[in-house]
């Protein structure tokens, strides 16, 4: 995720990093040229006959714009359900933690209950951590080795499904708690709810990562911004003149920029300048996690790169 402190709108118009241009400018030049070699044939040559009026861009340019809003306006509903998610990820692990040091009790306080809490509490971390790697296709073993037993690390590697596996731990560790008395009969289903709330939000982000916008939708619109940006000196003409590739520059760096935009953040998981930055957010879970926990190991929250990208 981009992350842009105290920008100037003058220097946020030269900023290439991140933005769509970067994409595509391969197209944009392509199509400039285009227009650039009719507007010169045409003026030079003082041919007519090829020539289109305004009017059938016009329209196919008003329904082309609505398509393309159509199409972002759903990607962004992807985003930012996306970042909710995380969002009640982050909520959901603080109360699983807390309610691990205040449910889970007994009259005698030992050393085997506080080591079990504390065991609990990093299960929950390693779970953030192995729920981003699953969603951008990571593998979590060194993310999640420091926060599982041996033992139960074996288990979470083999797994094919990772963060399901760490909720069936956490689950069983919450039958541990109930056999020994530690956790009460009516105390168990609170907790057992926050388990429920990390499998809801898991399922949740895995339904927007595995169903991506219909493919046939894409196609058609990328169709008809290609064959409309490429015609399009044909229609401005006589009516641009020799300022023709520059209307076709601004109109196509308007429309290719709109549609790179929608496959950019379609996904909001993936590793890409804008994508939501799940790295960090998980980051911050594990601090504030080790924290309740009283754990002096505890990193420093990520900072944004040089060219202003938190991961």
């Amino acid at each position: 995720m981009i992350v842009k402190y105290k920008t100037s709108w003058v220097r946020s118009l030269f900023h290439f990093k991140g933005s769509s241009f970067g994409e595509t400018w391969p197209r944009i030049l392509a199509v400039t040229l285009v227009a650039a070699i009719v507007t010169y044939i045409e003026l030079h040559y003082n041919i007519q006959e090829y020539t289109l009026t305004t009017t059938p861009f016009t329209l196919i340019g008003v329904a082309l714009s609505i398509f393309l809003g159509f199409r972002n306006n759903a990607a962004y509903d992807r985003y930012w359900e996306g970042r909710k998610l995380w969002g009640s990820l982050v909520n959901t692990t603080r109360s699983l933690a807390r309610q691990a040091y205040s449910l889970i009790d007994s009259p005698h306080e030992d050393k085997a209950l506080q080591q079990f809490r504390e065991v609990f509490v990093l299960r929950v971390i390693a779970f953030a951590h192995a729920m981003r790697c699953h969603l951008r296709d990571e593998d979590p073993t060194e993310e999640i080795k420091k926060f599982l037993p041996p033992e139960d690390l074996r288990v979470v590697i083999k797994s094919t499904h990772r963060p399901l596996t760490i909720l069936q731990q956490l689950g069983h560790d919450l039958a541990y708690a109930r056999n020994k008395h530690w956790l009460h009969e009516l105390n168990l289903p609170f907790i057992d709810a926050q388990l429920v709330e990390l499998s809801n939000v898991l399922g949740a982000c895995e339904r927007i990562k595995n169903t991506p916008i219909p493919f046939t939708y894409n196609i058609l619109i990328r169709r008809i911004v290609a064959s409309y940006c490429f015609f399009l000196p044909f229609g401005l003409i006589e009516t641009t003149g020799v300022a023709t590739p520059i209307v076709v520059f601004l109109i196509s760096h308007a429309f290719f920029g709109l549609d790179a935009i929608g496959d950019e953040i379609e996904n909001p998981f993936d590793k890409q300048p804008n994508n939501l930055a799940l790295m960090a957010i998980s980051r911050n879970i594990e601090i504030n996690l080790l924290e309740l926990t009283n754990n002096p190991d505890r990193p420093e929250p990520l900072k944004p790169t040089e060219d202003n990208i938190l991961w």
